[in-house]
């Protein structure tokens, strides 16, 4: 038997978006209600193996239901942009599965839908699923459609076929659409009759059968509730019109055009890359970017030879490593491959030299170069008379340090220079920017070694062929990269920036930063005593022991043997989120022990225990990993830990910094935090008098513009206005929206509004500037920072309203937020020097977001903070300073 998927797409996007944590892409694109559609499409293909499938979207606002009540679905706030703008990253993810989407203006997804089920059901012999969130679908249940209804966002589905509704509600199908009649629908402002919910509703069915009869015997129904009847028998009629979907639009689009034949993997890769869903790429084991296929074997020797057939291969071995040594003068590529993730824990398999004039390459296993024999060649790689390129000059510098080599010399990095040209490129492999930059197609590394548990080192002459062609593809992309740098004037921000930055932060993970493991499991114990008496007082708020961390047991907990209000439900029981949990916060002390234990649980699991996995052993220390060519904006990322994201708006998560020590006696954890960095830059960037006059005279900025909003002196600030004038401070350089701050504030999306038209009122010089660079972005294609870092925004001319909305607000956004990524990056190029000129034995070891970490001898303490505070104020010159508020303490968390 056939088997057709029928989702409503904006219903199931909806419910995505609001049931999962905000998630963006390194192109700062908000991706929640993608990736919760994506898992729902993941699992249905799984569960049901569908032979067809459509998604249906609705296709405007106004449809014919809004011709007979013109206030259809008048109660609903405008879609936050947040949402909007995915759903073109929706319609595009369905082509790259494969799946069939269909809208068409004037009706809504449910009445194709209910049309599709229509024809399945005349047709016969096809096994119907409708997935929705909306409950009025159920009237379209037969005998072959079934309607997958989403509980708890989109994480449950319940399952209703007739009888199924029949357990439920006592109703046949059909009778779903007299019940919306009876007690209307909020969310679509349908009136149905005042003061009748969904049991009045449902006892007046189970006694009439229909509106229409209840209408009838209104004078029987006793009280206030049959007058009721009586006055709105009108809007009862109206409102079971406006809920029965209407099945006959003109759909022209047979049946067999919703064949589905499976996704291709290929489309879907490329579509998860750019949406950065990795965990999707590896569950699927989809092909890389460019690949041809996943070559195992044979094919993949073949696909190898053919890419290096016009290159000469030396494989360098110990009776011939002479011949590399003499050719080393004539080399101008190098490429390090490095075997694993994180570089700290890596190891190097080999390197591949290439030699222009000669055209010829040689790779030598890593295990060579080690040998007294190879002497030479470790000299060379550590000499600074030569200027050769690299592809990721950070990794490589890591991975060889760890093995004694301390790689310089280095003039050139494509992968640095790739990322600074398009930094929302998602294919920036080697074989990925051969292909972007028209040379001879490069197999990808998981074409050659596989990947995941397939991973394996090839045969040695596939090896060598490959890295040999790796080093040689270096090669041809440099003079192309050079001169793209010079066209879009980024070359400056290159050599002056971003390749000495590579080396002085491969600098500062080496050293690394002791963590004082015995504390660490001090406060890991401390936490689990704070955890136990916890448990102790939950259990004696609820008059018996029961498993905290099960569901099930809590929710009977709370909802039964407490009695408080539930919030929500599942379909395996009551929800006990945090959400559901801090509505019912002021209902009963149990609640804030709840949160408070989950609060610590989770530092005791992510942070105390996950910590003391990532100590090295032999330094005693934790070594992160920074990635220079992730985000848009230019900031830098942490990982192996990652370090950026140690909590501390809470004291316990606070305390976690107190187990980061300096490595020697006698000296002191030193920090140095730029304050309001990004307002500052909004401030200089956009000229604005007010936010300029509140910098420069020392003022505190989000008391000034409450000040400046709310039309009060200084004196009248409350805490409240400055908290509400801090989220907007902050929310504008993020590009905040009506939505986004609705929520931080807990207030509604009107009044977040109308406080956003009041900054710009005030602010006026931000509201010009927001203006000014979305229009230079129509006119340039892309924004720059004070660096001249650039982000591309070709989706700013686009026709589609939400493609375009996204790219106005990184327009605003992208100068303000990466202008600041550079200040913080100038200032560790430019300490990283100073240090080196006064002679301090003081190392720089972190960078946190605006903050930098070092550890300094107490002799050395004055001098530090001078200089350190020096620099980062003068990295850049503003039009308002930049303050650096710098403290020292012997861990980091009295340097705090």
């Amino acid at each position: 038997m056939s088997k057709l998927i029928l989702i409503d797409g904006n219903s199931i996007a909806y419910r995505a978006f609001f049931a999962l944590p905000p998630l963006s892409n390194s192109k700062g694109l908000h991706t929640n209600a993608v990736y919760g559609f994506t898992t729902m499409l993941l699992k249905l293909l799984e569960e049901h193996k569908p032979t067809h499938f459509l998604v249906a979207f609705d296709a405007g606002k106004t449809t014919f239901r809004h011709k007979g009540y013109a206030e259809y679905k008048g109660g609903r706030e405008k879609t936050p942009p947040e949402l909007s703008e995915q759903f073109p990253l929706l319609r595009e993810l369905l082509d790259s599965f494969g799946i069939r989407k269909f809208e068409l203006e004037g009706y809504e997804a449910d009445d194709i839908i209910g049309t599709m089920t229509r024809i399945a059901d005349e047709k016969g012999g096809i096994e119907v699923t409708v997935v929705t969130g909306d409950k009025d679908m159920l009237q379209l249940a037969s005998e072959q459609v079934s309607i997958a209804l989403t509980r708890k966002g989109i994480s449950e589905i319940e399952l209703f076929n007739p009888a199924h509704i029949d357990e439920v509600y006592g109703l046949k199908p059909l009778q779903i659409i007299d019940l919306k009649g009876l007690m209307g629908d909020t969310s679509d402002n349908i009136p149905g009759i005042p003061g009748v919910g969904e049991k009045t509703a449902l006892k007046l069915l189970h006694e009439y059968g229909s509106v229409e009869k209840v209408l009838e015997n209104a004078s029987k129904i006793k009280g206030k509730m049959g007058e009721k009847v009586a006055a709105h028998a009108d809007d009862a009629r109206m409102s079971k019109e406006l809920a029965t979907i209407y099945r006959e639009v003109p759909v022209d689009m047979p049946l067999e055009e919703l064949k589905y034949d499976g996704y291709d993997g290929q489309a879907l890769g490329d579509m998860f890359r750019k949406l950065e869903f990795k965990s999707l790429l590896e569950r699927l084991d989809l092909p890389s970017a460019g690949s041809t296929g996943g070559l195992e074997g044979g094919a993949a020797t073949e696909a190898v030879e053919a890419e290096a057939a016009a290159l000469e291969v030396v494989e360098v071995t110990e009776g011939n490593l002479d011949v590399l040594v003499q050719a080393l003068s004539t080399v101008q590529a190098v490429h390090v491959e490095v075997i694993g993730d994180n570089p700290h824990n890596s190891e190097v398999l080999g390197l591949a030299f290439f030699a222009p004039e000669a055209g010829v390459s040689y790779y030598a296993p890593f295990a060579l170069l080690q040998l007294d024999a190879a002497r030479a060649v470790r000299d060379w790689l550590e000499s600074d008379a030569k200027s050769v390129a690299v592809y990721d000059l950070h990794r490589a510098v890591v991975a060889l340090s760890w093995q004694g080599i301390e790689l310089r010399g280095v003039g050139f990095d494509v992968l640095l220079a790739g990322y600074l040209l398009d930094p929302t490129e998602s294919a920036l492999t080697l074989n990925g920017l051969a292909a972007r930059y028209g040379l001879p197609s490069l197999p990808a590394d998981e074409d050659v070694f596989g990947k995941g548990a397939k991973f394996q080192v090839p045969a040695q002459d596939v090896l060598t062929r490959f890295m040999c062609r790796k080093a040689a593809g270096v090669h041809g992309l440099t003079e192309r990269l050079k001169a793209a740098l010079e066209e879009s004037v980024m070359h400056e921000l290159f050599y002056d920036l971003e390749l000495p930055l590579a080396l002085v932060l491969a600098s500062m993970e080496r050293k690394g930063i002791r963590v004082d493991a015995e504390e660490l499991k001090a406060y890991g114990a401390e936490l689990g005593k704070q955890l136990e008496v916890i448990m102790r007082a939950i259990y004696d708020a609820a008059g018996m022991e029961f498993n905290i961390n099960s569901t099930k047991q809590l929710g009977e907990i709370l909802f039964e043997k407490l009695g408080l209000p539930p919030v929500k439900k599942t379909k395996t029981g009551y929800s006990t989120d945090a959400e559901v949990l801090e509505k019912l916060e002021p209902h009963h002390p149990i609640v804030g022990h709840i949160l408070h234990y989950r609060t610590l649980a989770k530092l005791q699991s992510t942070y105390v225990e996950g910590l003391l996995k990532e100590v090295r052993p032999s330094t005693g220390k934790v070594h992160t990993y920074y990635k220079q060519t992730i985000a848009a904006t230019g900031r830098l990322s942490s990982q192996y830990p990652n370090l950026q994201n140690i909590p501390i708006r809470l004291e316990e998560g606070r305390k976690i910094r107190k187990v980061f020590v300096p490595s020697e006696p006698g000296w002191y954890i030193l920090t140095a935090d730029y304050s309001q960095i990004e307002l500052r830059v909004l401030a200089h960037i956009a000229q604005d008098p007010k936010l300029i006059e509140a910098f420069q005279n020392n003022m505190d900025v989000h008391t000034k513009t409450a000040m400046d909003v709310f039309g009060v002196s200084e004196d009248a600030v409350d805490a409240n206005m400055r908290r509400q004038a801090k989220a907007v401070n902050f929310g504008i350089v993020y590009g905040i929206s009506d939505f986004g701050l609705s929520q931080n504030l807990n207030i509604t999306r009107k009044e977040a509004g109308q406080f956003i038209e009041q900054y710009f009122a005030v602010f006026q010089g931000v509201r010009g500037y927001m203006d000014d660079i979305v229009k230079k972005a129509r006119q340039d294609g892309y924004v720059s920072t004070l660096l001249q870092r650039r982000r591309y925004l070709p989706e700013i001319t686009a026709s589609n309203f939400n493609l375009r909305s996204f790219a106005e607000r990184t327009a605003m956004n992208s100068p303000i937020q990466g202008t600041a990524a550079d200040i913080i990056k100038l200032a560790m190029v430019q300490l990283d020097e100073r240090m080196r000129q006064e002679g301090v034995q003081s190392r720089m070891l972190l960078q946190v977001h605006d903050e930098l970490v070092f550890e300094v001898p107490e002799s050395e303490l004055p001098l530090m903070k001078r200089i350190v505070a020096e620099v980062m104020e003068g990295a850049l010159k503003l039009d308002v300073p930049l303050k650096v508020d710098v403290d020292a303490g012997l861990n980091w968390y009295e340097a705090k």
